[in-house]
């Protein structure tokens, strides 16, 4: 039998969603362990140098101490799932170069130095996000009206140490997630407003009356043709679009190995699937 090892997300990366982060790797295991595979789980805060080498790893770390560890691991042989440069790929300084380099839509983007704020050469409103990492706190990312909220934010930013942030523009439209894995037929997706819950809240309201003249089976055509299959060393992936009134999408988000939450068994038995197809 061959030896998968999944890793969970560190708490500080999951603000949240620890339980359901947790879950869909949990479910993942179900599905492997006993078939061909033998399945242990580790926190990635317990992740060390002296943790054993399986033969493929599940994780979803985002640490660099320990995306510096699979990184040696990737070079002896070991499968790793998410690869450790898809991982990377995501963080928001790198996707905003790689949406431009790959032609991926997406919104007017700059990356800034928080230390010197320049608000003469952004369009407001905006978001204002940080650029190292996945949002661990509501104000890692803000949406800005004008010049002086913009200062203010990357002022705040700047004292908090980080370094440098993502500027978005604001788009206007329907937010939609989608959650895919890739090599498979696997393809999941749902406006935001449904899914009733957010990283910073276990419940939220619905924004807004449900739009029901968007036609949802069209729009998962139009994603899943645009993102199923993204050129970002990433095989298990969610994102999160902008659909304009135009009917164009844009991508405003990336995550790797979300929590698939709404579609949790079916998101399991596709990674399964992509396990065991090598």
């Amino acid at each position: 039998m061959k030896s998968i090892l999944g890793i969970f997300r560190a708490a500080c990366f999951s603000p949240g969603m620890v339980g359901r982060d947790e879950a869909i790797l949990r479910t993942v295991a179900e599905h492997l362990d006993g078939t061909l595979y033998t399945v242990s789980l580790v926190h990635e805060e317990d992740f060390t140098h002296t943790t054993p080498m399986p033969d493929i790893v599940l994780h979803m770390a985002r640490s660099p101490r320990v995306l510096d560890m699979l990184c040696e691991w990737q070079k002896a042989g070991c499968r790793i799932i998410n690869t450790v440069e898809g991982v990377r790929n995501t963080q928001r300084a790198s996707l905003a170069s790689l949406c431009t380099a790959q032609h991926i839509p997406a919104p007017q983007t700059w990356i800034v130095p928080t230390a010197s704020p320049r608000p003469d050469k952004i369009t407001f409103p905006c978001w204002v996000k940080r650029a190292d990492t996945c949002a661990q706190e509501p104000n890692d990312v803000c949406y800005i009206a004008d010049a002086q909220e913009y200062i203010s934010c990357l002022s705040r930013f700047s004292a908090r140490g980080i370094r440098t942030a993502v500027v978005m523009e604001h788009l206007e439209g329907t937010c939609f997630k989608f959650y895919t894995v890739r090599g498979t037929d696997f393809f999941h997706c749902m406006p935001a407003e449904e899914l009733g819950y957010d990283k910073f809240s276990k419940t939220r309201p619905v924004q807004g009356a449900h739009r029901t003249e968007l036609d949802k089976e069209r729009i998962g055509h139009t994603l899943k043709a645009q993102f199923s299959n993204l050129d970002l060393q990433l095989d298990v992936y969610g994102g999160d679009v902008i659909i304009a009134p135009d009917g164009k999408a844009r991508l405003i988000d990336l995550n790797d190995w979300p929590s698939f939450s709404p579609c949790r068994e079916d998101a399991a038995r596709a990674i399964a699937q992509l396990v065991t197809k090598g």
